[in-house]
């Protein structure tokens, strides 16, 4: 199966992205994000089948739910030490979870088995002081450690000159590639056509 495109962090050109059909696309509502979207966002629906994503860091649960409805979210994505607890009563509320963690060499995969019964995907990012968008790659192949059957993103800093690393990098459940930080003019302005190119290499892959 072809890898899915999450381009994450638009604040603007929403319908240049559209037009170039991503998988998803990721809303950042975390305020001290360059490519934080605003309180006063609001995304109207389109009639393309592109997922909408929500991007949180450590929010209170209750705006979580009021973002996600007013926005008519896909998936919310959390992205900070959200614990299990809080992701259990997202999920049993009827939220959609792409639980994101940040890999360094010393990261241990047992420690997020538990999430797994209230999460659709995992995402696995950089670590880094902040909260994504760093444009720095951790070491792939840690991920050779995972062996659980939530499928996951893989995010971190990846670019154009790293396609042929994707073309050689294998996982069973690697589910899509989410590119952010590396493709872009300014924070929130995608470069479109760099995403143009990478997304049409991509599928060919």
């Amino acid at each position: 199966m072809p890898l899915k495109i999450k381009i994450c962090g638009i604040k603007h050109n929403l319908q240049k992205i559209y037009n170039l059909f991503p998988d998803f696309i990721g809303f950042i509502f975390y305020s001290n994000s360059p490519r934080f979207v605003g309180d006063n966002f609001f995304h109207k629906k389109s009639n393309q089948k592109i997922f909408k994503v929500g991007v949180f860091v450590n929010e209170f649960e209750d705006n979580v739910i009021k973002i996600n409805k007013n926005n008519k979210l896909d998936f919310v994505q959390l992205h900070g030490k959200e614990n299990v607890s809080y992701c259990e009563r997202l999920f049993k509320k009827g939220l959609k979870i792409i639980k994101a963690f940040r890999i360094n060499n010393l990261f241990f995969f047992k420690k997020i088995e538990e999430y797994i019964p209230f999460c659709n995907y995992f995402l696995f990012d950089s670590d880094s002081i902040h909260y994504g968008g760093s444009g720095k790659k951790f070491n792939w192949l840690k991920l050779n450690e995972y062996d659980f059957k939530t499928p996951f993103f893989l995010s971190g800093g990846i670019g154009m000159e790293d396609l042929n690393l994707i073309k050689k990098f294998s996982h069973p459940k690697m589910f899509g590639i989410d590119i952010n930080s590396k493709f872009e003019i300014y924070p929130g302005n995608k470069n479109i056509e760099l995403l143009n190119t990478f997304i049409k290499k991509i599928r060919k892959l």
